[in-house]
């Protein structure tokens, strides 16, 4: 067996992705912690007494682990069809075991289970669904189209999960909303790169149906919109900064799409590496709404994700 290396390791991990992860975590805590009682309630600027530097790191860990060990367990799901259809994936090219793969896996999810159960003080409930979630998405993706929406559904409880910190804080109503788009988002993404693929050998592909993760992509900006219009009465601070993120999201949707409508070889995986980076834009749009001062990282952070795409695999 060939020597495991750390680029192998963040290829299994898909670690080009761990920015956008960090950025959901932070989002769902800032928002949640200062977020209304009700989902007309016009957030305030969130105070950020609640930040603790011990949390946050117990936060981004256990994330991460969680992540790349759902990472692996997928790879280790996938171990057939990567033997046929992508053979240089570390386990057919021999640099880690079946058994490996498996046992990594589980002792990532669970240490980052832990991590965030004891560390960072989230609801075990909301840990577990994440787990279940996880789980049930390695095990089915490759067998049903509908794998995307648990795709979507990790996302979503990640961001609840995350929002319980400190303390196990009940979710606020606004953090559902928030989360769900979030999760809608990550849905695009896997429908319209299995659209796009289809309709280049289908071209009889039904009108509507491939509109609606066009819609799911955009998702995003356009609630921020309408919650803008809702809080009309936003300082003028936040408001630029919602129009600002809400753009950059548009703008990465938007030239995605037309990457993955090019003709340019492998144009599909670059369009779904671009809207992955662009998960850390869709935090931030939502970010600005509660926490403006920490817009700038999670920007930071998808520039980050595209660095982290030069070199690793994103998909």
């Amino acid at each position: 067996m060939k020597k495991f290396q750390f680029s192998d390791w963040m290829s299994m991990a898909r670690g080009a992705n761990l920015p956008t992860v960090w950025t959901n975590v932070l989002a769902a805590w800032a928002i949640n912690a200062g977020a209304g009682p009700s989902l007309r309630w016009m957030p305030e600027w969130t105070d950020m007494n609640f930040f603790n530097a011990t949390t946050l790191g117990w936060l981004l860990l256990g994330a991460s682990l969680i992540y790349a060990g759902g990472c692996f367990l997928n790879d280790a799901c996938d171990h057939k069809f990567d033997q046929k259809n992508r053979p240089e994936r570390p386990i057919p090219n021999g640099f880690l075991t079946l058994t490996q793969a498996w046992a990594l896996g589980v002792l990532q999810i669970l240490t980052g289970a832990w991590a965030l159960i004891e560390g960072a003080d989230c609801s075990w409930q909301w840990t577990v669904a994440l787990l279940a979630c996880i789980l049930a998405y390695d095990w089915i993706h490759k067998k049903t189209a509908w794998g995307i929406l648990l795709m979507g559904g990790c996302r979503t409880l990640l961001w609840i999960t995350a929002g319980t910190a400190a303390s196990g804080m009940s979710p606020a109503p606004l953090l559902y909303i928030w989360a769900f788009t979030a999760g809608a988002y990550v849905v695009g993404i896997s429908w319209f790169a299995r659209t796009e693929s289809l309709s280049r050998e289908d071209n009889n592909q039904d009108h509507w149906t491939g509109r609606i993760p066009i819609l799911l992509l955009f998702g995003p900006p356009l609630l921020a919109l309408a919650y803008l219009i809702l809080w009309n009465n936003l300082d003028p601070v936040r408001v630029f900064l919602i129009n600002l993120a809400g753009l950059l999201v548009g703008g990465v949707v938007f030239f995605a799409i037309l990457q993955m409508r090019s003709d340019e070889e492998g144009a599909i995986g670059k369009g779904v590496s671009r809207l992955l980076a662009g998960i850390c834009a869709v935090d931030a749009t939502l970010l600005a709404f509660h926490a403006p001062l920490l817009v700038g990282p999670c920007i930071l952070l998808g520039a980050f994700a595209h660095i982290l795409q030069k070199r690793f695999a994103a998909t």
